[in-house]
């Protein structure tokens, strides 16, 4: 993994409110939500996606019509 301040970064995904993805020039992928960033390799990024997809296929169906928009503490 490369520094943070590596200029070569490309976001590839980004919710206001919430946080984004971005990809370093050297494969690094990092997930910031909030005033975390986690760094990581591409394949453990792929594997922490799957995993959060079958978390959210778990969650009751209630859960997932909660109507109140929450926020993300900075």
């Amino acid at each position: 993994m490369c520094s943070f301040f590596q200029k070569d970064i490309q976001t590839l995904a980004s919710t206001d409110g919430l946080g984004s993805v971005t990809l370093c020039g050297c494969g690094t992928v990092s997930l910031h939500v909030g005033g975390i960033s986690v760094r990581m390799e591409m394949a453990v990024f792929a594997e922490t996606v799957s995993m959060c997809q079958n978390a959210l296929r778990t969650l009751p169906p209630r859960a997932l019509l909660q109507t109140e928009t929450t926020k993300t503490l900075h």
